[in-house]
Formats: structure tokens, sequence, C-alpha cells
């Protein structure tokens, strides 16, 4: 047998004893920092967790509310700008929203109806007279249209996330901007819009906003249609209301007399009517 298995090293057993002390001492000193090291990284991470979990619940209800105020198709301008400052931060919920309130007070300027009025499906007019917009109604929605449009740009602008909204903002002040009659304000925002959409990958979008900042000008030949209080009477002509209009067409239409027995029925005997005589002859 080889003579090394058969050697004991003197003084084996004191270094491992002395091993053990120093395993044990370390354990004594650095297990409770360790372990609270550790219970502090899992708590952090079920945190986080927690978190993300409240944070895509949130984005669900967001676009869920956004949605269910979109429902009908006659969103309340007041509700859609409530889940703008509701949900703030929250993916483009606000914009979203923003843009679609600009978008109702753009079409109460055009037609010239509240929003959120009833029509008369036969003729398209409000069933309340109350709910027609005069011209000083109508200019401010278009200036409110306006300013929810800029203040669009001013969250989405530089963010290539959101070019898209960008596009968006710009375009609808560019419609603002007609609808004030400023055309050079108009083309200048066509103009921008196109650039966006160029620089992000919206061929599309930028050919559409690139036509139409080059057919403003068209649009400077295009006069308002007057008032009724513009409106002049041709001679011999005169200008009324519609209240004048239906009592004269009332008193042109022929008075019934009603029957005094209150029936007011036809008799459907006819009438016979006498028979003609026949002129004498004389006899022959």
């Amino acid at each position: 047998m080889d003579d090394r298995q058969t050697q004991i090293r003197q003084g084996a057993g004191l270094e491992e004893s002395r091993v053990n002390h120093d395993l044990i001492d370390f354990l004594n000193k650095w297990s409770s920092p360790v372990l609270f090291v550790l219970a502090a990284a899992a708590v952090a991470w079920w945190g986080m967790q927690m978190l993300e979990k409240r944070k895509i619940a949130k984005i669900d209800r967001a676009f869920g509310d956004l949605d269910a105020a979109l429902t009908g198709g006659n969103p309340s301008p007041d509700s859609l700008q409530t889940l703008a400052t509701e949900y703030e931060g929250v993916r483009a919920v606000p914009e979203l929203a923003l843009l679609t309130t600009t978008d109702v007070y753009l079409g109460a300027f055009i037609r010239g109806v509240e929003p959120g009025a009833q029509l008369n499906p036969a003729t398209g007019q409000p069933v309340d007279d109350a709910d027609l917009l005069d011209e000083t109604q109508r200019g401010a929605y278009l200036t409110s249209a306006g300013e929810l449009a800029q203040r669009v740009l001013t969250m989405t602008e530089g963010n290539e996330q959101k070019a898209m909204l960008t596009i968006q903002a710009l375009i609808r002040l560019a419609v603002v901007a007609e609808g004030k009659r400023d055309f050079a304000g108009a083309r200048a925002s066509y103009t921008r819009a196109a650039e966006v959409a160029e620089q992000n990958g919206f061929p599309i979008l930028s050919s559409f906003a690139s036509h139409r900042a080059d057919n403003v000008d068209s649009l400077e030949g295009i006069k308002a249609l007057p008032t009724q209080a513009e409106l002049k009477a041709l001679p011999g002509e005169a200008v009324m209301d519609m209240d004048t209009l239906n009592e004269l067409l009332n008193s042109s239409m022929p008075a019934i007399e009603s029957d005094p027995s209150g029936t007011d029925e036809i008799d459907p005997t006819p009438t016979e009517e006498p028979a003609a005589e026949t002129p004498a002859t004389g006899s022959p």
C-alpha cells in the first residue's frame, strides 16, 4: 500500500473545526442583513407586479369609458373633457377625447345646431328652435374647437409615438382657420401636417395635407352665405318671418262651415234633378 494513503496529517481536525467556526461566525454576522435584502427584493417585486396590474386595469377602464362615451354617435363634450382630465397620461385617451370634442364643436359651427340637440329625421333640423345657433354662438364653438386642437398639439408635438395625433390636431387647426377665413393660417397648418406625416411614414396623410394646402386659395373666392338679417327685399317684395308666412297661408285658406248639428256628415243619398219639361206640340 502506498505510504501516502496511510499518512495522517497532523492538525487536520483542528483545521476543519476552524472552518466550521468561520462559517458559523459568517452566518451569525451576515445572515440577518442578507435575509432582509432578500425579503426587501421579494416585496419590491410583488409591489411592481401589483402596480403593473393596476396600470393595466386603469388603461382598460380608460378605453372602456371612452368607448362608452362615444356610443350612440352623439357624445357629450363635457363628458369627453372630463375623461381627458381623469385619465391624463393614460396612453392616448386624453388626446382622443379632446380631438372628438373638437369635432363636435366643429360640427356645431358648420351645422349651426347645438351639440346633442334632438333632430327631426325628416328635415334634419332641431326639434326645439332654441337649439339653433346664432352667429355669435357659432363663432364661440369655432374658437373652442381651435383651443382644444392647440391643446392636443401641445401635448403630442415632438413625440414620435404620437405623431398621428399631432397630424390630426394640425388638420383640425387648419379647418378652424378656414372657418375664420384665415387662409394663410390654414395653409401653414396643412403644410406642417404634411411635413410631420412625411417624416413619420404616413404618405397618404402627407399627400392629403399637401393637396389641401395647395387648394386653400380656391376658398378665398367663396363668400359666406348671408344671414336672414342681411337679406334685402327686392322691389315690391317684403321679407317676412315664418310666423307671418304661416298667418298669411292660414288666412288664405277657405273657411269650412260646420254643421249646426255638430255631425258634419254628408248625406250619401244622391239628389235627383227635376226632369226637363217636354215642349207641348200641337195636334196635326
